[in-house]
C-alpha cells in the first residue's frame, strides 16, 4: 500500500517541469524544512537549500507585516526573487505557518511553476503536521534570527546575555516571559541595526 508523504506530493507535481534546480516545503515560523527535493546536484548543497527556507521565511514574514498594513485580514501571496540565472518562487499554504519554494532556472515557464505549486498546495495541505504552540518559540526564532544576521554570530548569546542581563542558558532554552521577551526583541534589533524584526513581538 502506497502512503502520500509530502516529498511524493512534491516528486509528483514537479515532474515535467525542465529548470527546476529545488522544491521544498517549509515553515514560515523558522524556516525550517519538512520536505525537499534537490535536483541540482553538486552545485547546490542541502547545507544551501536549508538556508534557502530560512531567508524564504524572512520574506514571507517581511511580505506578511507589508500586507498586513494594508489590510489587516490578508495574507501573503506569491513572492518573485532571484537573478539573471536563477529564478525563487514562494508560496504560503494558506493560514498555515508553511510554505512552499520552486528554486529553478532563470528560463523555465512560470506558468508551469505556479500550476505545480497550487497542485502542491492543495495535495499537501492535510499532509502538514499539525501546528504546535511553544510559549518559548519567539524567544528561540529571536535567537536564531540575531545567530543568522548579526555580526560575529558566534558570540551573539554572550552579547545578547550581557545587553539583556538574561542568563544565557535561559536565552538557549528560551524559557522566557513576555516582558523578558520584549527586552530581548530590543536586543537583537538593536544588534542588528533594526527597529523592526520579521519576528512576531509579543
Amino acid at each position: 500500500m502506497f502512503v502520500r508523504t509530502l516529498n511524493s506530493v512534491l516528486e509528483q507535481h514537479i515532474a515535467g517541469v525542465p529548470g527546476v534546480l529545488a522544491v521544498l516545503i517549509g515553515r514560515t515560523t523558522d524556516g525550517a524544512t519538512i520536505a525537499e527535493i534537490n535536483y541540482s546536484g553538486n552545485s547546490f548543497e542541502s547545507d544551501s537549500l536549508s538556508s534557502l527556507g530560512v531567508y524564504a521565511s524572512d520574506l514571507l514574514q517581511a511580505n506578511s507585516r507589508v500586507c498586513k498594513l494594508v489590510d489587516a485580514a490578508s495574507e501573503a501571496d506569491y513572492l518573485l526573487a532571484g537573478s539573471t540565472a536563477v529564478r525563487l518562487v514562494i508560496k504560503a499554504f494558506s493560514e498555515t505557518p508553511y510554505f512552499v519554494l520552486f528554486l529553478t532556472k532563470a528560463n523555465t515557464n512560470l506558468k508551469l511553476v505556479f500550476e505545480r505549486i497550487k497542485a502542491i498546495l492543495a495535495d499537501g495541505k492535510p499532509l502538514l503536521p499539525p501546528v504546535q504552540d511553544n510559549s518559548s518559540s519567539v524567544a528561540q526564532l529571536l535567537l536564531s534570527y540575531a545567530r543568522r544576521y548579526a555580526p560575529d554570530p558566534n558570540f551573539v548569546t554572550l552579547r545578547l546575555s550581557l545587553k539583556t542581563g538574561l542568563h544565557r542558558e535561559r536565552l538557549e532554552k528560551g524559557q522566557l516571559n513576555e516582558q523578558e521577551v520584549r527586552i530581548l526583541y530590543k536586543a537583537v534589533a538593536d544588534l542588528v541595526g533594526m527597529e523592526r524584526l520579521p519576528v512576531a513581538s509579543p
